[in-house]
């Protein structure tokens, strides 16, 4: 896609066709990331990175894990 950079209030900017957002899986009012290098931009989506406590947010405390059984030592193991 071939687009023009215009002037958008104090600022420049560039439009981007529906498809190309639907390629990118971007919909109006996403968050997005810029990066920019010597001869080119680029533009994806944010995706917010999860504190602890929404990590955790389904955890289980009580679960214990079952204990398995190797069976005996074979070799020169240490336990």
């Amino acid at each position: 896609m071939i687009t023009t950079v215009a002037k958008w209030g104090n600022s420049q900017g560039v439009r981007i066709s529906r498809e190309i957002l639907d390629i990118a899986n971007i919909s109006n009012g996403d968050p997005v990331e810029i990066i920019a290098g010597k001869s080119s931009i680029i533009i994806r989506k944010h995706h917010k990175k999860k504190t602890i406590q929404e990590l955790f947010e389904n955890f289980d405390s009580a679960y214990v894990p079952e204990e398995i059984s190797w069976g005996s030592p074979v070799g020169d193991e240490i336990w």
